[in-house]
């Protein structure tokens, strides 16, 4: 039965239900989403700071509204990585999602502030699993990373037709990377991937919503129903 509070609109949630892997959330700008993620126990909800995105006030009222997942903090583009390990300290938060883009002494400014690293790894049709491997070996220290096939518009789909690589080619990368996949999937069955892949687990981002409080999650509501496990 969907659960819904008054604070948007939730998909199913069975009782003593668990995911089959772990699920990271980014892009988490308000509490419909924060809300729903939580409710699905994902395992890090990802707050942007910033322009588009929260501020510390806004993000600590928020997480007094959730329980369960590690929050963190995602680095925005120009972002002042220094001030936000001071914030991070300050605020007690030990994560940190930063776009690959960033510069090496970003990431290096968290790693030496002793906080956990998940580098977020867009991928485009043009690139192929060496462009990808390429950019992998820079973020070795990284505990996680998501590889963002939707950025890039490609699907599982697309993947199993051998574009822009194939999935015998992810599958190597899967072994050798701590990687979460963020791909649409359409009717393929997650529990398929986590059983035939060595994925770290998958990735969804957040977005706006319709209006305050109401938000509709049918294009993500299959990833955690396809997920689910019972005890």
């Amino acid at each position: 039965m969907p659960a819904n509070d008054g604070g948007g609109t939730f998909a199913r949630q069975p009782i003593h239900a668990m995911l089959a892997t772990k699920v990271i959330a980014t892009g988490v700008t308000h509490l419909t989403d924060a809300r729903y993620f939580a409710a699905w126990e994902v395992q890090l909800l990802a707050f942007p700071l910033g322009p588009g995105g929260v501020d510390w006030t806004t993000l600590n009222a928020m997480r007094e509204w959730i329980t369960g997942p590690e929050i963190a903090v995602e680095l925005s583009s120009g972002a002042d990585a220094g001030a936000v390990l001071e914030g991070m300290v300050e605020h007690g938060l030990t994560s940190v999602v930063i776009p690959n883009s960033a510069p090496a002494a970003a990431q290096k400014t968290f790693l030496d502030g002793d906080r956990k690293v998940y580098a977020h790894l867009p991928v485009a049709g043009y690139h192929s699993t060496e462009d990808v491997r390429e950019a992998l070996e820079e973020l070795t220290e990284a505990t996680g990373i998501i590889l963002d096939f939707e950025d890039g518009g490609i699907t599982w789909q697309d993947l199993a037709e051998g574009s822009p690589f194939t999935l015998d080619d992810l599958r190597e990368l899967l072994k050798a990377y701590p990687i979460y996949l963020q791909i649409a999937l359409a009717d393929t069955d997650p529990k398929g991937i986590v059983t035939d892949f060595s994925s770290r687990g998958f990735a969804v981002r957040g977005s706006s919503e319709e209006k305050v409080g109401y938000k509709s999650f049918d294009d993500i509501d299959p990833l955690f129903e396809g997920l689910e496990i019972f005890e």
